[in-house]
């Protein structure tokens, strides 16, 4: 950590943005700050805020920052490096990536359609929308009312005077003008896409103004078939718009944002107003949340959503109880005109701002409820694994037991819990095997069921609605008999056999009679190869360390004392090699020189990946 904390002494008093690495060099968190040096230190000073942020502040390896001429330059280079590393430990949107988006492309003749993926090829998005339905109906609007082109050709001056392309059925349906054939001019297919921007953008009174006006002039040159087609569109249009009266006079553009936030959740409810009308509530939950507060959420609300949309209108009203200038500027520098952040503290407008906070309440708390239902409710999985064994109850709480061992040596077992169907990892447990030194899964089951539910008796733990067996009848009846004697007769057990996949269950000689393809056999594969998974991971450390401990025998200067005095402060060498030489050799009082020969000894005759072990 030596060369970690030169680094942070080196720290500007300036704005700018900030990188955390961890020990794989990965970027895990971005941040921004007025002066860099403050913010940075503040995070190896005192208590942390969160556990969130103790345990990112633990995989801090190594601290980047580059400095920016302003904090709304920081705040932009903030957004754009949080959106290309997607950090670990940075708060996002939900589910950011699948929201739709209304695409206009940057090609003659542009299409307008759908699109979940955000290009950087010059075409204009709208969104995201979290109402998919409600695009679907918007698009279906916008091609009755605009008649764009939806084929796919290319379009070009060489293409279009060679008439290459056939007239299609959409043109005679008058859902096309025919842009193919040259049927309209390319000026006149931009203005109506320009209107479709507006349209889109909310403002309808000045589409159907526009539309109104053509249909007066389409009348009076006797083009009466073309006049009663902007009629229809104009109807379409007044006809979709939403029932509800102006809730501003001054028919100003503004989004409204309310928050409410739980212990892990924020939901977010934003009102889009066009011309003084609610046009379109959006809610978004924010993820990995921790302890943060309802301002700073805001903040990162504010970066992660502007920065997707095109569109954003004069005025945004929050909550956001500091760094107003700062986001305004940032919103000014997205939408390349003056945007104000606002608060209103009475009258109307404040009455909407706490309308859309009330609405993120309910849906908050509708959120909470729902997943309080699905935790408390069996899973697919679950209800067709309790038919399958014909249990009594559900089988919400599964414990699964798998053995490893290499011509047994370094005997080890694993114990993976899922809650209705999905992994709890925080409950996993590994079990070293004692007093075994030949191979036996036999006795290696016994031991770790014994150990692991006499301990749960002790303690009071909750037993598990069902315990997984990785073996045959051999295994499984070896469990059961432990079971029994620690007066567990009641806990169902069963057992999954490896080679043809074959549940067996206490007391019948035949397996269970499961479809491959069930999905109470796929739930049991599953927690199956999980424990397989953890067990091997386990044993496999232990093996690399019980290999690298012999090697340091041969080590020339490292004899018992020094031997355990690196052990005394490193638990394995795999932490070890996470140290630089100068570090290491601080920690155990061994000389740089000894600790460099050590490491270089190591790399070259340890069976451990030297790249898994860390770069000294």
């Amino acid at each position: 950590m030596d060369t970690l904390e030169k680094k942070l002494e080196q720290v500007p008093r300036k704005p700018g943005v900030y990188l955390f690495r961890d020990e794989k060099n990965e970027i895990i968190y971005v941040g921004k700050a007025r002066l860099l040096k403050n913010r940075v230190l503040s995070y190896f000073r005192g208590e942390p805020s969160d556990p969130k942020t103790s345990v990112m502040i633990s995989h801090i390896r190594d601290v980047e920052w580059i400095i920016t001429d302003s904090e709304t330059e920081a705040l932009l280079m903030e957004n754009n490096l949080i959106k290309e590393y997607t950090p670990r430990y940075n708060v996002r949107l939900k589910d950011d990536k699948s929201f739709p988006f209304i695409r206009i492309t940057s090609e003659p003749f542009p299409r307008i359609f759908i699109t979940r993926t955000v290009e950087k090829d010059g075409s204009r998005y709208y969104g995201p929308y979290t109402d998919v339905h409600h695009v679907r109906k918007l698009l279906r609007i916008l091609h009755r009312t605009f008649p764009l082109r939806t084929c796919r050709y290319k379009l070009d001056e060489a293409t279009i005077k060679a008439k290459k392309i056939p007239l299609c059925l959409e043109y005679h349906l008058h859902n096309c003008e025919g842009p193919c054939q040259g049927l309209i001019s390319e000026n006149d297919y931009n203005t109506m896409v320009e209107q479709v921007i507006r349209f889109i953008e909310g403002h309808t009174e000045e589409t159907l103004n526009v539309l109104a006006e053509r249909m007066q002039e389409a009348a009076k040159r006797q083009a009466f078939e073309r006049a009663a087609r902007y009629r229809d569109q104009i109807r379409v249009i007044r006809k979709s718009l939403p029932r509800q009266n102006v809730v501003h006079t001054d028919f100003e553009d503004r989004d409204v944002i309310g928050m409410a936030v739980s212990e892990e959740t924020a939901m977010v409810v934003l009102f889009r107003v066009r011309e003084g009308r609610i046009i379109a509530r959006e809610t978004f939950t924010l993820q990995q949340t921790g302890n943060r507060t309802r301002n700073e959420l805001l903040k990162e609300f504010l970066r992660s959503y502007y920065s997707e949309t095109p569109f954003i209108p004069r005025e945004v009203f929050c909550e956001l109880e500091d760094e107003k200038e700062l986001f305004e500027d940032f919103l000014t520098a997205q939408a390349g005109k003056r945007i104000y952040v606002i608060t209103p503290e009475r009258g109307e407008k404040a009455r909407l701002l706490t309308l859309a906070r009330k609405n993120a309440d309910m849906m908050l708390k509708d959120l909470m409820l729902h997943r309080i239902k699905r935790d408390l409710q069996p899973g697919k999985m679950v209800q067709a694994l309790q038919e399958a064994l014909n249990l009594v109850a559900p089988p919400m709480l599964i414990e699964g037991f798998d053995i490893s061992n290499i011509q047994g040596t370094h005997i080890v077992a694993s114990c993976v819990v899922f809650e209705n169907g999905r992994p709890r990892k925080s409950d996993y447990r590994k079990f070293i095997i004692r007093d075994l030194d030949h191979p036996d899964d036999f006795a290696a089951m016994s031991q770790v069921i014994r150990r692991h539910y006499s301990r749960k008796l002790e303690e009071k733990g909750k037993l598990p609605d069902l315990v997984l067996i990785d073996g045959g009848k051999g295994q499984l009846n070896v469990a059961k008999q432990v079971l029994d004697e620690l007066g567990l007769h009641h806990l169902p057990v069963i057992g999954l056999a490896k080679r043809l996949e074959d549940v067996f269950i206490p007391g019948y000689a035949n397996p269970q009679n499961i479809p491959k393809t069930s999905p109470a056999l796929y739930l049991l594969r599953r927690i199956r190869d999980e424990a397989h998974r953890f067990a091997i991971t386990f044993h496999r450390k232990r093996r690399d360390d019980a290999m690298v401990k012999s090697i340091l025998e041969d080590i020339p200067g490292i004899g018992p004392k020094r031997k355990a005095k690196i052990f005394s402060v490193y638990p394995s060498v795999y932490e070890m090699m996470k140290d630089n030489e100068k570090e290491i050799a601080k920690k155990t009082g061994l000389s740089v020189t000894l600790v460099s020969e050590m490491i270089a000894y190591i790399r070259r005759y340890s069976p451990m990946d030297a790249e898994k072990r860390g770069k000294v």
